[in-house]
């Protein structure tokens, strides 16, 4: 009915199925990924078979000074305009307006808008400028993504925004001993984040000085509102083997499957029979007798604690294992 809606047909649809809360989209977002590279990849070789490189040569000083005009003054200002007001930080802000890679979206669109004009103006011929369009966005495009592709690293760390190498330890579960074993490694310098819907072990974390949220670590609200920077493992201490074992397949797409532990199942056996598949669980913490209510036992009766040790080229690891095992 309408020319070209589909563009914005598209836009609406993923708006609404982004917003809605009735049907699950995580398979369609993961089929989506793969899709988009293949599409992509083709519909970006067919829109540039469309020019040559010539014309790209033929904008010359005035293409490059557009180009540079993206860079330095529209994208800053948008930036600025957008986040004003915000409770971003000027390093953040000026990250922001460092980072904005033009892609598909414009190179086929303008495609679309060079035809148009072109048509539309001179009928059966070719109008000067109509061409360049797709030679200017392709300049674009190549331009922005070298800059940002190449500057991100740099100007990250030059406005102290990147995290080195996360240690951190996003943890589900708050139960006492837990708290004391996140305690441990806050001490150390490491970042926690204990996951748990015990509002008063949530409650006693935090009043102890251990970052904690009350929330499902299954729910949504832990991957897209929490800030998990400076975290890269996850290890799950909850009481409930079956959710550690969902936990664990689920935060296996954040951290990498070799980042992924938890406590033994109480049930854990040998062979064939046994509850638990290699493939749906995160690697064993400790040993295999050490369960949560096996742990909970030699905290509470026999008195074991969480300390920390300075490894050392005098006292090394193997001293360590000598001294306790």
């Amino acid at each position: 009915m309408q020319s070209e809606s589909g563009l914005l047909t598209v836009t609406l649809l993923g708006i609404f199925l982004a917003n809605q809360k009735t049907v699950p989209v995580k398979h369609v977002v993961e089929f989506k990924g793969n899709l988009r590279v293949l599409l992509i990849s083709c519909l970006f070789i067919v829109l540039s078979a469309r020019i040559e490189v010539t014309q790209i040569g033929q904008l010359g000083w005035p293409g490059v000074g557009f180009l540079l005009g993206l860079i330095l003054v529209v994208r800053p200002l948008a930036t600025l305009a957008s986040t004003w007001g915000s409770n971003l930080n000027t390093a953040e802000r000026t990250f922001l307006s460092l980072m904005a890679p033009r892609g598909i979206v414009a190179a086929a669109v303008t495609s679309v808008f060079a035809w148009e004009v072109s048509d539309a103006l001179y009928q059966g011929g070719q109008v000067s400028g109509a061409d360049s369009m797709v030679a200017l966005t392709f300049l674009v495009i190549v331009g922005t993504v070298a800059f940002y592709g190449l500057a991100a690293g740099p100007v990250a760390r030059w406005l102290g925004l990147t995290v080195p190498s996360p240690q951190g330890l996003l943890i589900a579960g708050a139960s006492p001993w837990v708290q004391e074993f996140g305690r441990t490694l806050s001490e150390a310098g490491v970042p926690v984040l204990l996951v748990d819907t015990n509002y008063r072990n949530v409650a006693c974390a935090n009043m102890n000085g251990i970052q904690a949220q009350c929330a499902s670590i299954l729910s949504e609200f832990v991957t897209e509102e929490l800030d998990l920077s400076g975290i890269g493992r996850f290890v799950g201490m909850a009481p409930n083997d079956e959710l550690n074992r969902l936990a664990a397949m689920e935060y296996a797409h954040d951290f990498g499957k070799s980042e992924i532990y938890q406590l033994s199942p109480w049930d854990r056996g040998e062979g064939r029979r046994e509850s638990w598949a290699p493939h749906i669980r995160g690697r064993i913490l400790f040993n295999d007798k050490l369960t949560f209510h096996e742990l909970s036992r030699r905290v509470d009766e026999v008195g074991w604690q969480f300390k920390r040790t300075k490894i050392t080229s005098e006292y090394g690891f193997d001293e360590f294992q000598r001294s306790y095992g």
